[in-house]
C-alpha cells in the first residue's frame, strides 16, 4: 500500500543523517509514522493536510514550498531516521537481533544503541524547536497553521513551551530505564 507523504526520497537523502548510498526503500515504512508522530502535532492537522494535498498534486505554493525546505524537511528527515533506527541498525533473524545483515554479525550492544538513539532524539527535538520557531516567525503566510502554543505572537500565549517534548512520543514508546553508559 502506497501512502501519500510530504517528503520524497530526494529530500530525505538531502536532509537525513543516513548515508547517501543507503537503500532508502528500507525507510519508506517509517516516513508516514514519523509524519504522524512528529510533524502533524507541530504544524497542525489542517496545514499538514494542505501540504499533503499540494505535494500529491505537485502544485506547491511558494510559501508552502519554502516552509517544507527551510523548516519541515530537515525536521522530518531526522524524525524518520530516529523512528527507523532500531530496524535500520539491527537485523532480526532466526538467531536473534544482530548489528549487521548476516547471522554471523556481532550481537546488538544496548549501550551503543541507546547512545545513538538519544543523540538522534536530541537532534529531532532541536529541529522541532527550529521548525516551530520558523513557522511562528512566518505565520502570516500560513493561515492553516494551528496555534502551536509556544508563546509567540502567532498563538499569543504567555508561557513559552518550545522545549517541551513531544507528548505523543510516550504513546509509541515504553518508559526509558536508566542505562549506565560506562
Amino acid at each position: 500500500m502506497i501512502q501519500n507523504t510530504i517528503i520524497n526520497e530526494k529530500w530525505l537523502r538531502e536532509f537525513s543523517p543516513i548515508p547517501l548510498n543507503y537503500n532508502m526503500k528500507e525507510l519508506h515504512n517509517y516516513i508516514k509514522l514519523a509524519e504522524t508522530i512528529w510533524v502533524e502535532p507541530v504544524i497542525g492537522h489542517t496545514l499538514y493536510e494542505t501540504l499533503l494535498n499540494e505535494v500529491a498534486d505537485n502544485d506547491l505554493s511558494d510559501a508552502n514550498s519554502t516552509a517544507l525546505v527551510e523548516a519541515i524537511y530537515p525536521y522530518l528527515a531526522f524524525a524518520v531516521a530516529y523512528e527507523a533506527l532500531p530496524m535500520v541498525w539491527a537485523h532480526i533473524s532466526e538467531v536473534g537481533i544482530t548489528k549487521g545483515k548476516s547471522d554471523n554479525s556481532d550481537s546488538l550492544d544496548l549501550k551503543d544503541m541507546t547512545y545513538v538513539q538519544q543523540h538522534l532524539r536530541t537532534q529531532v527535538e532541536a529541529r522541532k524547536d527550529y521548525c516551530k520557531k520558523w513557522l511562528c516567525e512566518h505565520y502570516e503566510y500560513y493561515p492553516n497553521l494551528d496555534c502551536c502554543g509556544c508563546g509567540c505572537s502567532c498563538c499569543g500565549e504567555v508561557n513559552g513551551r518550545l522545549n517541551n517534548p513531544n507528548k505523543f512520543q510516550q504513546l509509541y514508546r515504553g518508559r526509558r530505564k536508566c542505562t549506565d553508559l560506562k
